[in-house]
C-alpha cells in the first residue's frame, strides 16, 4: 500500500509542473497595453468634452452677438412701433442712455460684461473720416454697428466672435 500512495503523489507533483499558466512577465506586458489603451480613451473624452464646451461657448457667443446688433436695429427702427426710437434717437439720446464713450468725433464705444464674455459695442459713422460727424447727429446718414463678444475657453485661449451691421437712415420711417 506504500507504494501505491508514493506514485499518486509523484503523478500530482508532475501534474503541477506541466501545467501552464501567465508568468509575472506576461501580466505586466499586458497591464501596460491595457494602461496604453484606457490612457488613449480618457484622452479622446477629454477632446470630445473640450470641443462639445467650445461648440456651445461659440455658439451662446455668436447669439450675444446678433441679439446686439438686433437690439440696434430695433432701436433704428423705431420699435415698438410708434415709440420714442428711431435712426436719430440711436446717434444722440441712445449714446447717453447706454453710457457710451466717445473714441472720436465718429466713434462712441462701450464694453459690457455677461457671465464669462465681454462684448465691445462700437456705433461709427460709415464710412467713417468724413464730414458726418456725432458732433452733427442729422447729417448721418450711414451707421456701423459693429460688435465684439471675446472670451477665454477651458484651455486660456483668447476667443472671439465679432459682427457689423451698416444701418442707412433712409431703411427706416421715423
Amino acid at each position: 500500500m506504500e507504494m501505491k500512495t508514493l506514485t499518486y503523489s509523484t503523478n500530482l507533483l508532475q501534474a503541477g509542473r506541466n501545467q501552464k499558466g501567465f508568468t509575472l512577465l506576461e501580466v505586466m506586458v499586458s497591464m501596460v497595453i491595457l494602461s496604453v489603451g484606457l490612457f488613449g480613451l480618457i484622452r479622446a473624452a477629454d477632446s470630445v468634452i473640450f470641443y462639445q464646451n467650445n461648440s456651445r461657448l461659440v455658439t451662446e457667443a455668436t447669439m450675444k452677438t446678433t441679439n446686439k446688433i438686433e437690439e440696434i436695429k430695433r432701436f433704428a427702427a423705431n420699435e415698438p412701433t410708434g415709440g420714442l426710437y428711431g435712426f436719430n434717437y440711436l446717434v444722440t439720446d441712445y449714446l447717453v442712455d447706454e453710457g457710451f464713450t466717445k473714441d472720436d468725433d465718429w466713434t462712441y464705444s462701450k464694453t459690457e460684461t455677461d457671465g464669462d464674455f465681454s462684448i465691445v459695442l462700437q456705433l461709427q459713422v460709415y464710412p467713417s473720416g468724413g464730414d458726418e460727424t456725432f458732433d452733427d447727429p442729422t447729417s448721418i446718414h450711414m451707421l456701423e454697428a459693429l460688435v465684439t463678444t471675446d472670451w477665454n475657453d477651458s484651455r486660456g485661449n483668447a476667443k472671439n466672435v465679432e459682427m457689423a451691421s451698416v444701418l442707412h437712415r433712409r431703411q427706416f420711417i421715423e
